[in-house]
């Protein structure tokens, strides 16, 4: 992923790809609509994953990243501080 000054930590999108809910179920992160809203969905069925959306949290290979809305759109995952 090109570096970006607005989120210069932000895990490429093969990381996020690899991206899980705190249970270890894997989830796809995304906007509700074209005007945005965040929201993350279990992988493996489509549904709502409401602890990810809630609270943004996420795990890849086992350590915590805080993902969001992006500002133009999509999400981003960054370290949690």
């Amino acid at each position: 992923m090109p570096f970006s000054p607005r989120y210069p930590k932000a895990l490429c999108v093969g990381c996020v790809g690899r991206a899980t809910d705190l249970e270890g179920r894997r989830v796809a992160l995304g906007n509700t609509s074209l005007g945005g809203g965040f929201q993350a969905v279990h992988a493996d069925d489509g549904s709502v994953c409401e602890q990810v959306t809630d609270d943004g949290i996420v795990l890849v290979d086992g350590v915590r990243y805080r993902a969001g809305e992006a500002r133009f759109g999509g999400a981003v995952v960054q370290p949690e501080s």
